[in-house]
């Protein structure tokens, strides 16, 4: 029987053990559970994670749905269990492991037919294509163990070949377009090759070659806004991708090229720990296993540079040991730029450096994705040494709560409102009555100092509504390594309450004198200023969750001020480690003209000078269109020209980043 994923199982397993202790250790305490029929979700790549224990004293009730959340049921019909048994075999050689693999197995097969009724639930298409790699991932662990005889191979086949005929019916518009048709068709694809079916490979090949074509951006990122989304699909792709190489069979170009701009997306999507931005619906996920996978299907030296030097336990699983030297073989380069832009998903990651302790700030000003995507326009996270300081809400449930809404909503994201109103209305857990229009903006990277900004049109009033419009805008200019200057624009005729939210992680956020704020966390820290003034502030407690079914509590600074016409909101934020926070202090000096002398009124220009010790820094913001005739701008003693200036020590000059 030809391979798929490593060769030597067994080999692998000790590689793994010696290298991912702690990855051998949450395997063999799972088996254990599992053992005595005792289930949860844990695994690296788990969708919806779970980690409240679920027994069954006596038979497994796989159509069980615990606290009436389904998904508990999907993930237990994915059967991941299977391949936790399997490693827990192959780690220490008891029988006892895949016995119960072989025990749940048969159960499953003999007890969960497939009707009308379970296609919604234990046989969602989408469940199924999951289980089919699962399933085979198993047989392929496990093939040299004896345990597995011809009566359950063939029992086992059977049902895999009704995998398949179910999987190449399943399919309706609704799959081009969501992540469900790549997942599900990705089974189809693996079930093609171990079946010896060509008319399925070529079928699934050509779908999700389709569905790629639909789903994925021009800069890489999937559609549907959720950073966990494009890590699933880009799992089930590049998977697709070794599967074709072991067995020597051919996948669209197109598909390889898609493959490789979400590998390139992804790299600069994420942390510089690694990990996900919990944005939209997603979890704190560290996802370069997935670059480093993809560096080595491409032979990519770009994206071993962003996965790093060392392959992680993924990496072994699906390719063996012998990817060690392919992996060390690739060149090692330099990653020049720190800034990510995906302008057409409307993602930017500003970075202090490439180092997993390096300062960073994300900001969506993008479309909403689908009903996965959260009301997060201009929202920003925040974070320095590993740790997120202005954290997003993450997901928590599907189910439709009032929590779950709450954490679509804008309020939960570190963004602005108007009035107190959404500029994007949730209904339920999926839907939206009103969505808000993004504009995205423009950016600029150098390495010293950046630059990004966006509008959306969430407050603009449409035909037959009474009351103003109001446009609405963030800029962020970004003094590397450590102080980002925030400027949140509102263009409008009348009289509005304007409204910043700012969430943080845990940790104690402090009031302190002249519209100042202190947060310290467990590694990081920082200090926010409002330089402007004229802010009535609210500290409360909000939720936020990091992954599904975990909540957590942080402190929310909620900042509201009451303008007529154009109001500009200035805050300046300087991030640090938790043993010393920043000491910086800020102020808005005035913006006048060189040449005629004219002082600018804040309507038309704001520039904010900031002290950090022994360093001032000028950020100056032109918000109108003021020269008619041949002139510049003068912030204290620095002058320039341009809409957003940067003055620092090392720039005296200064720095144009918008014009």
């Amino acid at each position: 029987m030809q391979v798929l994923w490593c060769h030597n199982p067994s080999d692998t397993a000790k590689l793994c053990a010696d290298r991912f202790a702690a990855g051998r250790s949450r395997v063999l305490i799972q088996a254990e559970e599992l053992c005595r029929n005792v289930f949860t979700f844990r695994d690296h790549w788990e969708m919806e994670r779970c980690s409240v224990p679920v027994g069954f004293p006596d038979k497994v009730d796989w159509a069980h749905i615990p606290k009436k959340d389904p998904e508990w049921l999907y993930a237990m019909n994915r059967h991941t269990f299977l391949v936790t048994l399997s490693k827990a075999y192959l780690y220490t050689g008891e029988e006892k492991y895949v016995e119960k693999a072989v025990q749940l197995w048969e159960d499953w097969i003999d007890r969960v037919p497939l009707t009308e009724e379970s296609r919604q639930s234990t046989w969602r298409s989408l469940e199924a294509g999951l289980r089919c790699e699962n399933w085979l991932r198993s047989l392929f662990l496990l093939q040299g163990c004896g345990v597995l005889k011809p009566g359950l191979r063939k029992k086992i086949d059977i049902c895999l070949r009704q995998h398949a005929e179910y999987l190449k019916a399943a399919y309706e518009d609704f799959h081009r377009l969501s992540n469900w048709g790549i997942l599900q068709d990705h089974g189809l694809y693996l079930l093609g090759l171990y079946l010896k079916e060509k008319e399925y490979t070529k079928l699934a090949a050509v779908r999700m070659d389709e569905a790629l074509h639909m789903q994925v951006m021009r800069d890489g990122s999937h559609w549907e806004q959720s950073p966990m989304y494009h890590c699933e699909v880009l799992h089930c792709i590049l998977d697709t991708i070794l599967a074709s190489k072991q067995y020597h069979t051919r996948v669209p170009e197109r598909l390889l090229v898609n493959a490789q701009r979400m590998c390139h997306a992804l790299g600069a999507w994420i942390r510089p720990d690694g990990k996900l931005f919990c944005q939209s619906d997603s979890d704190a996920v560290e996802a370069r296993d997935l670059l480093a996978e993809g560096a080595l299907l491409f032979d990519d030296v770009a994206l071993k540079a962003l996965a790093g030097d060392c392959l992680y336990e993924e990496n072994l699983w699906d390719f063996g040991c012998d990817c060690l030297d392919s992996y060390d073989a690739l060149d090692c380069q330099t990653i020049e730029t720190l800034d990510s832009a995906l302008p057409d998903s409307g993602n930017y990651v500003l970075r202090g450096g490439r180092g997993e302790r390096a300062a960073y700030l994300h900001m969506h000003c993008g479309s909403l994705g689908s009903g996965h995507g959260h009301a997060d326009l201009l929202h920003i996270d925040v974070g320095i040494y590993g740790e997120d300081i202005l954290v997003d809400s993450g997901r928590y449930t599907y189910m439709n709560t009032p929590l779950r809404r709450q954490l679509k909503a804008p309020a939960a994201h570190n963004t602005t409102r108007v009035d107190g109103k959404d500029f994007s209305e949730c209904v339920d857990s999926w839907g939206y009555s009103k969505l808000a229009v993004p504009l995205k903006g423009e950016h600029t990277f150098t390495p010293r100092v950046s630059y990004i900004n966006g509008f959306h049109l969430g407050y603009m009033a449409g035909e037959g509504a009474s009351g103003d419009s109001v446009l609405t805008e963030r800029k962020v200019v970004y003094l590397k390594p450590d102080i980002y200057v925030i400027a949140d624009l509102f263009y409008t005729q009348g009289v509005h309450i304007y409204e910043q939210n700012f969430h943080f992680n845990r940790g104690k956020l402090v009031e302190e004198a002249d519209a100042s704020y202190t947060f310290k966390g467990i590694r990081s820290s920082a200090r926010l200023l409002m330089p402007a003034g004229g802010m009535q502030a609210r500290i409360t407690t909000t939720p936020f969750s990091t992954e599904y079914n975990s909540l957590q509590g942080g402190d929310t600074l909620i900042l509201k001020k009451e303008g007529n016409g154009f109001e500009s909101l200035l805050t300046v934020m300087a991030v640090g480690s938790a043993g010393k926070i920043p000491e910086i202090s800020a102020k808005c000096i005035p913006v006048s003209m060189v040449r005629s002398g004219k002082v600018l009124e804040d309507r038309q220009a704001r520039a904010v000078e900031i002290r950090k010790g022994d360093k001032i820094y000028r950020v100056v913001f032109v918000f109108e269109e003021v020269v008619s005739e041949v002139d510049y701008f003068r912030a204290g003693d620095s002058v320039g020209y341009g809409k957003v200036l940067v003055f620092t020590p090392k720039e005296k000059d200064g720095i144009c980043l918008g014009w």
